[in-house]
């Protein structure tokens, strides 16, 4: 009698899947149960449970190890993963050694690349303490404030004192708070000069919320007028050894302050920065409603407190809808939010910061910045991977035929990538140790960092090149993973995937780009450099000595020296032509409802005429016999005229709301401040008491002697004061110093991609020549010279880097030209041809020789030793 038999196609299916996979025994069990199953139940269900045990097959964890044992080679012993990893480890090593060249290249050109993202994460890292030594930092928040004024929203740092004030009055879940008043800027007078110092006003309450020990005096004398507490580093510079308590501080627009304390050593790692605070009882409340509500900007209010930020928000907010209606009346609505103190740096970009600040778009920035220079370095090792391992075809095609997997193939090619990111870490910790200092002298705000690693950032550097390691071997791991044995034995390989691809050339022809624009951006910065050293500035600044006085006695000093011979004239000035100018005044018109704001500079009677300050109406006599005479510039009285058009005599107008000045005469425009400001509204009055230097020109070819005889004129006018002295135009240049620094930035930046765009270059030439070796020496065998071969072998990368040339030239003029000159330079002629061509050709230069470096190379090998084997 005949039995139905199983199901066919269920059978194929099995099959189908299992490939070449043992699967009698399956079968024969499946096969039991089919009739089992037929003879309890029917066929139909016999059938359906068939199927069933099929499509459970195909999908099961048997089938999976079964058709991995099939394709295992008998050969094949499973060892333990440490014994591997050591295997691995030790083929790599003799690998690395056995390519030397190789290695160092990989090695120095991954060195580059991580060196740079080294300083990013060492800053990261760093940054995200900023504020936690505080007690409770998790639990200390600020209020900030966000204007909506007609669709464009501002965020600001600071808060309403009226808002501050409610939330100490209404919230109980506030257990401490401190108001902050940043804009306390004292210009203390010392024998040396004046110093520019900034300080916060704020109250005792100050050191019981934030961690700042004091080593000499009591929080509460804050509360006292005309008190002081100070950092240490500003009483060693003021005071020395001496003690600092109960000295005096004279200022010239706060008074005289009183040392009442002295902080320890400033800490590292916070947000706030000022060397003095004094408190409120020294400046006069607001005290009119709306201001206390829109006059916000440099008012801070910190405070601790247990409960859920949301919760606190929310109060915050309901309080502030009390000044709701002094913002409408400006057209301005406001809301407020709270920011902890520990997520300030980095932070978002809120405007009026209090002390230092690292933005988090900015400093996101920078990690684009280092990824640019990261990722091209590990695509390079890649090209260069691949170029190399061609050579170890016949390594990979005998280990897969002796059963190594895809996987041991990989895992092979990841440690070897990760042993060679170690190395190059090692050397990219010199080079960040190297520069570390240099890169913190370009920071603002670099007292707050140091940069040294401790063990966190060791072991992020660590995790950093391993994760370097392991992505940037996967490419070519992969790629070698999937050759087949026979193909790597014959180091025969299919030309689409051995080809240069359109990737790889995208990549070039962008490091080209990005090097050829550091590097033109290099020669705008020295010719911006050397036109704003240059540029005619429009007042005499050859052969002048600036040299800091006290006002008082100026009138005997300046008699003094006149009396040397070598003296030829003496001014006195309040700011150093050519250097930034930071007094400020208002002219107000007849009916106060308009102003306009002008710089201020202070003088004697010489000062014009010493400056050869051209004029283009007017006299340079001005007396303040009646009403005050000033000097406007043109840029002010074109201005003056606009505002003034009604007036009865235009000449007479209001500087401040209470005084009036007569205007009689008009000077030249010419550049009192740097070329990076463009000129500005500006007024001279004569008044040597505001004076805070002495402007002395020389003729003299005996420098030295001429300045021992003006000091020795100095010590019987100040005898307790030091001399001290520089020449205007070095005054001049310090002022463009940031030209230097973005030099050094540029500079840096600019090495780092070339190099590395050479060694991505070197390694493209590399992966193309060894390809193309066997071609070379048949086209050597049939005549080729070597010119024609230096064709066929570089004329792909001169394509590529015409392509570049076409990209970068007219991109980076744009660049340079449209945005980056006109912030340092706004009297530049702009980006010149010279500066363009000249960084072109040490660009096209240093690719020229890498690429004609290893083409030469290859041409002038002997064609029978590239044939022999075949």
């Amino acid at each position: 009698m005949n039995h139905p038999h199983p199901p066919k196609l269920p059978r194929y299916i099995l099959l189908i899947c299992y490939g070449s996979a043992s699967t009698e025994d399956l079968l024969g069990d499946m096969d039991e149960l089919y009739e089992s199953k037929r003879d309890k139940h029917g066929k139909f269900k016999a059938n359906a449970f068939y199927w069933w045990q099929a499509i459970t097959l195909c999908f099961s964890f048997t089938m999976v190890k079964r058709k991995r044992d099939e394709v295992i080679s008998p050969l094949y012993t499973q060892n333990r993963s440490i014994t591997m990893f050591y295997n691995y480890f030790k083929i790599s090593y003799r690998n690395i050694l056995k390519n030397r060249t190789f290695t160092l290249l990989n090695v120095f050109g991954l060195s580059l690349g991580m060196s740079i993202a080294l300083l990013a994460l060492a800053m990261y890292i760093e940054l995200t303490q900023f504020d936690e030594y505080h007690q409770d930092a998790h639990q200390i928040y600020r209020i900030t404030t966000t204007v909506d004024e007609n669709g464009n929203l501002e965020r600001y740092a600071s808060n309403p004192i009226a808002l501050a004030d409610l939330c100490d009055e209404q919230l109980p879940d506030i257990e401490q708070s401190v108001h902050i008043n940043d804009h306390f800027f004292p210009v203390a007078k010392t024998s040396g000069g004046t110093l520019n110092l900034s300080g916060y006003i704020t109250s005792p309450e100050f050191f019981e919320l934030f961690e700042f020990p004091m080593t000499e005096g009591n929080p509460r004398s804050l509360l006292e007028p005309d008190q002081t507490i100070i950092t240490y580093e500003l009483a060693e510079k003021l005071f020395g050894d001496k003690p600092a308590i109960d000295q005096l501080i004279t200022t010239e627009n706060w008074g005289t302050l009183k040392v009442s304390g002295v902080l320890a050593p400033f800490p590292k790692h916070t947000h706030f920065s000022f060397d003095l605070l004094t408190g409120y009882v020294n400046i006069d409340p607001i005290r009119k409603e709306s201001r206390r509500w829109t006059a916000f900007r440099g008012n801070y209010y910190y405070f601790k407190s247990k409960s859920s930020s949301e919760e606190i928000e929310a109060n915050i907010q309901q309080l502030a809808e009390q000044g709701t209606a002094f913002f409408e009346e400006d057209n301005e609505k406001v809301t407020h939010e709270i920011q902890s103190i520990t997520t300030i740096n980095p932070g978002p970009d809120l405007q009026d910061e209090v002390g230092v600040v690292f933005e988090g778009p900015v400093f996101f920035l920078f990690f684009g910045v280092a990824l640019l220079i990261l990722i091209p370095a590990s695509l390079n090792y890649v090209n260069m991977a691949i170029a190399n391992a061609l050579k170890r075809s016949k390594e990979i095609g005998i280990r897969k035929v002796m059963g190594s997997q895809s996987n041991q193939i990989i895992n092979q090619f990841l440690v070897e990538t990760v042993l060679i990111s170690l190395m190059a870490l090692g050397f990219s910790i010199l080079l960040f140790m190297a520069i570390r200092q240099e890169f913190l002298s370009m920071l603002v705000g670099a007292d707050s960092l140091t940069l040294n690693p401790g063990w966190v950032t060791i072991l992020t550097f660590v995790l950093f090149a391993v994760a370097t390691g392991v992505i940037t071997g996967l490419v070519p791991a992969l790629f070698f993973s999937r050759t087949s044995p026979i193909e790597a034995i014959r180091q025969v390989m299919d030309a689409k995937k051995i080809s240069i691809s359109g990737a790889r050339k995208g990549l070039l022809v962008f490091q080209f780009i990005i090097s050829l624009g550091l590097m033109i951006g290099i020669g705008v910065l020295l010719r911006q450099y050397q036109h704003s050293l240059t540029y005619d500035l429009g007042f005499h600044k050859e052969n002048i000595l600036v040299v800091p006085l006290d006002p008082v006695n100026s009138e005997i000093l300046k008699y003094e020296f006149m009396g040397l011979p070598e003296v030829t004239r003496m001014s006195l000035t309040s700011s150093i032509p050519g250097t930034p100018l930071s007094g400020n005044s208002y002219f107000f018109r007849e009916d106060f409802l308009d102003s306009l704001r002008t710089r201020v500079v202070y003088v004697d009677d010489e000062f014009m005429d010493h400056m050869e300050l051209k004029m283009t109406w007017g006299t340079t006599e001005m007396n303040n016999n009646q009403i005050d005479q000033i000097i406007v510039n043109q840029k002010l009285m074109s201005l003056l005229n606009n505002m003034n058009a009604e007036s009865e005599d235009s000449l007479i107008v209001h500087l401040g709301h209470e005084e009036k000045v007569q205007i009689v005469g008009v000077v030249e425009d010419y550049n009192h401040e740097p070329l990076r400001d463009r000129i500005e509204p500006m007024i001279i009055r004569v008044n040597p008491s505001r004076t805070s230097h002495a402007l002395i020109s020389i003729a003299t070819q005996q420098l030295p002697n001429t300045l021992s005889s003006l000091e020795n004129r100095w010590d019987q006018v100040y005898p307790n004061s030091p001399f001290r002295s520089s020449f205007l135009d070095d005054e001049i240049e310090k002022t463009y110093d940031f030209f230097i620094v973005a030099f050094k930035l540029f500079g840096s930046l600019a090495v780092l991609a070339i190099t590395i765009s050479c060694l991505g270059l070197l390694g493209m030439v590399v992966y193309a020549t060894e390809n193309r070796i066997k071609e070379v020496a048949i086209r050597k065998i049939l005549g080729a010279d070597i010119v024609d071969l230096m064709k066929v072998l570089a004329g792909l990368f001169v394509r590529l880097w015409l392509i570049a040339l076409c990209i970068a030239i007219p991109g980076s003029y744009f660049f340079y030209d449209q945005l980056f000159v006109s912030m340092f330079n706004k009297f530049s002629n702009g980006v010149g041809f010279i500066e363009i061509l000249v960084s072109t050709l040490v660009t096209i230069a240093l690719g020229t020789i890498t690429i004609f470096w290893q083409t030469q190379r290859v041409v002038k090998t002997n064609p029978a030793v590239n044939l022999r084997n075949e």
